[in-house]
């Protein structure tokens, strides 16, 4: 059997991670973009479909974004303990 091409699966598991907290194409190209990515939100669109290929490095920038996205979004309040403190990390 073949092995799965890594630069195949980049782009599957980019995409599912996305859908899994609800990121947009749009905020996900505006994120990229504030970070130094350098191609268009069509072309991020297509990457995220399986339609087109992209450089490492905007692959990695676009994984990049969609990891801080999904950070700051699965990262609110959760439960407090008894003594009111906040779980770790929280203020």
């Amino acid at each position: 059997m073949d092995e799965p091409d890594p630069d195949q699966q980049q782009f599957a598991l980019t995409f599912d991670a996305m859908k899994r907290v609800n990121i947009s194409v749009g905020d996900l190209w505006l994120h990229y973009f504030s970070m130094g990515g350098g191609v268009d939100e069509y072309e991020v669109n297509a990457y995220l479909h399986g339609l087109i290929d992209l450089p490492d490095y905007e692959r990695d920038c676009v994984a990049q974004a969609v990891n801080e996205l999904y950070d700051d979004l699965c990262r609110q309040r959760g439960a407090p303990y008894s003594s009111g403190r906040a779980r770790h990390g929280e203020s």
